[in-house]
């Protein structure tokens, strides 16, 4: 399993799990969606493992998720300052983004992973990557630890280009 997530996504994981929780009030809910993501990142990577896939495969998806998470970055360093519908305008468009990734990653793990995997998938990008769930974590001040985490780790990410 440390081959499969480093230390940066286990820090991304571990604040996610930390907003859905506060966002949703249910440790249940955040420890699904946390659930879901390994099972989803273990079956992609044995797809590579056993060369179904190419790792470079899922380079499709890292543009949309790179863009979603440099305009995240952005509006968190800003949101303070910017009138709250430029906020949610550029809030809809990470969610435009993340709407992309989950459609490459759908379209890429379809033919080999199971119904109930894929449905995992979707519940992954439907709790995190709406609207509602993008506007209530940056606007609520009790979990902006959480939130700095999650942007840090984010902002990491965009720093480093997969080829």
């Amino acid at each position: 399993m440390k081959s499969i997530i480093n230390e940066e996504t286990t820090t991304l994981l571990n604040a996610l799990k930390a907003l859905v929780q506060a966002e949703s009030g249910s440790s249940k809910k955040s420890d699904e969606l946390e659930g879901n993501i390994i099972k989803i990142a273990v079956k992609a990577f044995l797809l590579v493992e056993n060369k179904n896939l190419k790792g470079s495969d899922f380079l499709k998806a890292d543009q949309p998720l790179r863009t979603a998470f440099n305009l995240l970055v952005k509006v968190f360093n800003g949101r303070r300052r910017a009138k709250r519908e430029r906020v949610i305008e550029a809030l809809e468009k990470v969610e435009k983004e993340l709407k992309e990734a989950e459609r490459v990653i759908v379209e890429l793990l379809s033919p080999w992973i199971s119904t109930k995997n894929m449905m995992r998938l979707t519940s992954v990008f439907s709790t995190v990557g709406n609207l509602k769930f993008l506007e209530t974590i940056f606007y609520d001040d009790s979990i902006e630890d959480e939130l700095e985490k999650l942007i840090d780790a984010m902002d990491y990410y965009t720093q480093f280009h997969y080829h």
